[in-house]
């Protein structure tokens, strides 16, 4: 029998979920909290299988409560409900291991599959206690296995402390000279034990470790340990291994890449190495010659990118066109391949995209406008070491958040006049040409004019300029930015163009503008103080 506890602050979902439970002849209820303080408390008293809880509770919510149950208790079985299908609170669900993650209202049938996956894992946990028990060679193979998952845990940089082996061969490995790590990035399934076998069939003077990734299933990493060897040694015997790996992977009808670390005489070093071969995945191409690099010789030469067609992206996904958008990505991965430029560029690139996708959220979006949405992105993008990986994440991801902005429904009005004034106050200090406008809502550039003109009463350039104007007075009375900083804020390169069009305005240069402000604060300070 397991027991279970439920963590939520509506007492009606608590006492739902638990009928909803009673048929479970393995699963006992041991208690309930109404948020993660009270859930952690009843955690140490009770010392349940599986959890139970909801993402948005007051005092402390589910986004604090996983990471601390994943950290002091990583054997507990987690699953999520929340009234949102929210795509942050997923990322925290799959951070903690969740068996399965529920959007409330869920159904009788839903919550039952969802413990019968925990009690299915429960079990399979309790077996394997059993199989401790077994003859010694068993043991070792379980140890060998324990150690290879701490061992992967170590390089993803989710264990911090120092490793002692249980195993005989870890032990072995771990009195060697040193090893180099090499990640391996598949256009398919790793085979994890073939590969294993394969390469333990080659008799060399290097011990080779396989290890799969659970966190994507065509990735995988080779460790090379090496007794005594010299530098040049271990680079020879390091691209004979690239050989044989080549070899192999083309026999099954595979294609690799291959990021290769520095030299390590420690375990410690593990996740130094990962991030090493992560930097080598990040400094290829899309179009290279050669399927590897080595940490330690990255080529040094930087792409500046000038995607033309960034300004039109940014406005289909906040327009919600996923469609659109989606097309438009394909044409950014087209300019990367030729650009030639690096991984870690086009990763620097969607980033910054969706950096300024975040700031054009409006406020009433369920999705975290904080760092965290960035320092999630950063995590996911740590492990993805080609451009079709990077495509295939960022296409799923823009399509969910192209679904929210549809959501909020930004350039929502019947009246196509009112989305584009819209657009341009929310856009001034862009490049704002007619031509431009008039694409982004399907309307060629003599019907926008008229028809801008008949509408709002003014020219569009007019309008464009009397928004740029007024943002123009705002900095020139709160700042002290230069006339030149002024003029590019509000979206004018020309200096003498922006006094041209702020004197027919306002009547007045910018400076006279800026003086008249400062004097007429002066002179409401003297009357306030008499």
């Amino acid at each position: 029998m397991y027991s279970y506890i439920i963590v939520d602050d509506e007492p009606l979902i608590r006492k739902g979920t638990r009928k909803k439970l009673e048929s479970m002849d393995k699963l006992s209820c041991a208690g309930e909290a109404s948020n993660g303080e009270a859930a952690l408390e009843l955690i140490r008293g009770k010392d349940p299988d599986l959890i139970i809880t909801d993402m948005k509770m007051p005092i402390m919510d589910g986004t604090e409560l996983l990471p601390v149950i994943s950290s002091q208790y990583p054997d507990k079985y987690i699953i999520v409900i929340s009234g949102y299908k929210d795509f942050e609170y997923m990322q925290h669900a799959l951070r903690a291991k969740s068996i399965d993650y529920l959007v409330k209202p869920f159904s009788r049938q839903a919550i039952l599959d969802a413990a019968g996956k925990a009690v299915e894992a429960l079990d399979h946990m309790a077996n394997r206690q059993k199989q401790m028990e077994m003859n010694e060679s068993e043991k070792e193979l379980l140890r060998f296995g324990y150690d290879k998952e701490l061992l992967k845990n170590m390089l993803l940089g989710n264990h911090k402390g120092s490793m002692t082996p249980g195993s005989e061969r870890l032990k072995f490995l771990q009195s060697c000279q040193g090893y180099r790590l090499v990640t391996m990035d598949l256009d398919a399934v790793f085979p994890e034990e073939d590969l294993d076998l394969f390469l333990s069939e080659r008799q060399t003077h290097v011990y080779p470790l396989v290890l799969g990734y659970h966190g994507a299933d065509n990735v995988g990493f080779l460790l090379l340990f090496f007794r005594e060897a010299s530098d040049k040694e271990i680079q020879t015997i390091v691209y004979k291994y690239i050989e044989l790996l080549e070899g192999y992977f083309t026999g099954i009808a595979r294609r690799a890449r291959y990021g290769i670390s520095g030299f390590h005489d420690s375990f410690d070093g593990l996740h130094e190495a990962f991030l090493e071969t992560g930097s080598a995945f990040n400094a290829m191409a899309m179009r290279m010659n050669l399927p590897y690099l080595f940490s330690d010789r990255l080529p040094m030469e930087q792409v500046t990118l000038n995607w033309q067609e960034r300004e039109e992206f940014l406005f289909r996904m906040e327009d919600g066109d996923a469609r659109e958008a989606e097309k438009l990505l394909t044409n950014l991965f087209d300019y990367f391949a030729h650009s030639f430029c690096h991984l870690k560029t086009a990763k620097e690139y969607c980033i910054s995209l969706t950096e300024e996708l975040k700031e054009l959220m409006p406020r009433e979006l369920p999705v975290n406008r904080t760092k965290t949405l960035s320092l999630n992105l950063m995590n996911h993008l740590s492990v993805i070491f080609s451009f079709q990986e990077l495509w295939e994440y960022f296409r799923i991801f823009y399509r969910n958040l192209a679904a929210m902005f549809q959501e909020a429904k930004v350039y929502g009005e019947k009246d196509v006049t009112e989305n584009i004034r819209r657009y341009i106050e929310k856009n001034y200090w862009k490049d704002l040409s007619v031509e431009f406008v008039a694409s982004l809502f399907h309307l060629n550039r003599s019907y926008l004019s008229s028809c801008f003109k008949q509408r709002v009463g003014v020219s569009f350039v007019d309008y464009v300029n009397s928004v740029r104007i007024a943002h123009a007075r705002e900095l020139l009375t709160a700042t002290d930015k230069k006339m030149y900083q002024v003029a590019q804020a509000v979206g004018y390169e020309n200096v003498k163009y922006f006094f041209r069009v702020f004197k027919k305005i306002e009547g007045v240069t910018p400076e006279q503008y800026r003086e008249n402000g400062k004097k007429q604060n002066f002179d409401n300070g003297s009357r306030r103080s008499q």
